[in-house]
């Protein structure tokens, strides 16, 4: 039996006896202090546990930080290209506003030479016209049934007008004293008339004078009068007249390499 006389006999007592040991720690310090060192290592382990994701964490994060670092130099770098694309283009655009500027002041020239070439080409077109018109007095009459007998001279136009026109405004009767072409003929039994208007290209206008001028004719001289065309071709209202037989188409010979 173990006696116990002093402190010492009771601290070699409790190294001899473990369970004295255990039994008087319990007592003294509790049942939450002799639970601390298990509560600890499991605070240990879930503390290791959380830094090596937090470690694995900031690893990720450091490389996503990189790859983001990486992007961000690309897209400088693509910024920066296209900074230099587009100031490109700007100077490309500004050339080509230069080449279009250019090319309208050209289009402009050849517009106004072409329209001068072709104002000249029309001069020439119109007495072509007349002129195959008086040439061929005979043949239009003919294709009319009826026979030549002459081209009425100017003078005897304006006679014929004064003695009858009254009412007739002054620009008309200048349009008649000036018009093509006036025939007299013969349809063997009576004198007849024929107004002509030439062109090269007929349209209402050349139409409305023959017209019109036949109609004079008839009321001058109280003798029958056609409206006569002469052109290489007509538009299309010229054409329904043609067809409706308002007024008698003699046409041309093309001769586009010859200007008219």
């Amino acid at each position: 039996m173990t006696t116990i006389n002093s402190q010492e006999d009771f601290l070699r007592a409790l190294e001899e006896n473990p369970q004295w040991k255990a039994a008087v720690r319990a007592l003294i310090l509790g049942e939450e202090l002799l639970q601390l060192p298990a509560l600890f290592n499991a605070f240990v382990i879930q503390m290791t546990a959380f830094v090596d994701q937090m470690t694995a964490f900031v690893a990720e994060q450091r490389q996503i930080n990189a790859e983001q670092k990486q992007f961000n130099e690309r897209m400088e770098t693509f910024v920066e290209e296209q900074r230099q694309v587009n100031t490109e283009q700007r100077q490309v655009n500004a050339e080509q506003r230069q080449v279009n500027t250019e090319q309208r002041q050209v289009n402009e020239v050849l517009i106004r030479r072409l329209g001068r070439i072709e104002g000249d080409i029309g001069k020439l077109r119109g007495p072509f016209a007349k002129n195959a018109a008086e040439r061929n007095a005979a043949a239009i009459a003919a294709e009319l049934g009826l026979e030549y007998v002459r081209a009425v001279p100017q003078q005897e136009l304006v006679g014929m007008s004064r003695r009858t026109a009254s009412d007739i405004p002054i620009n008309q009767l200048r349009s008649f004293w000036t018009a093509d072409l006036i025939m007299e003929a013969n349809d063997g039994s009576s004198t007849q008339y024929i107004a002509v208007e030439a062109s090269y290209t007929a349209d209402k206008r050349d139409t409305d004078r023959a017209q019109r001028n036949a109609r004079f004719l008839t009321e001058f001289t109280g003798q029958t009068a056609r409206a006569v065309i002469v052109s290489v071709r007509n538009d299309r209202y010229v054409d329904s007249q043609v067809e409706s037989g308002a007024v008698y188409w003699f046409q041309l010979e093309d001769r586009s390499s010859n200007p008219e």
